[in-house]
């Protein structure tokens, strides 16, 4: 609401598109798949944003999936509400990383 009423206010939306959006927002987070889904993407997306800035800076960052989530939100009190996506290790190389092979963009791309 705080975010869309300012859009009308300011002429940016009509309040029937405000409406409309903040129903559809709204009714998708009834869905507890669908929530889950929006927090895995949203802190994929944000992750991969500061891994790109940090690389930009100078540091080296690593993603770390493999890590038990329950024990992590009680050791750093985290709330339920929160799902713990990956930790991110950020920090300068002692060394150069070992060289290392990617599959062919045609192996794990389908373009149509």
């Amino acid at each position: 609401e705080e975010v869309y009423a300012e859009l009308a206010s300011q002429g940016y939306i009509t309040d029937e598109i405000k409406q409309t959006l903040l129903s559809q927002i709204n009714g998708a987070y009834q869905s507890e798949q669908f929530a889950r889904d929006s927090a895995f993407l949203n802190a994929s997306l944000a992750a991969m944003q500061l891994m790109i800035a940090a690389k930009a800076k100078g540091y080296d960052t690593c993603a770390i999936g493999g890590f038990n989530k329950e024990q992590f939100q009680k050791q750093f009190d985290i709330s339920e509400r929160y799902v713990p996506v990956m930790l991110i290790s950020i920090g300068k190389a002692l060394k150069p990383a070992h060289q290392s092979n990617r599959l062919s963009l045609s192996k794990v791309s389908t373009w149509l």
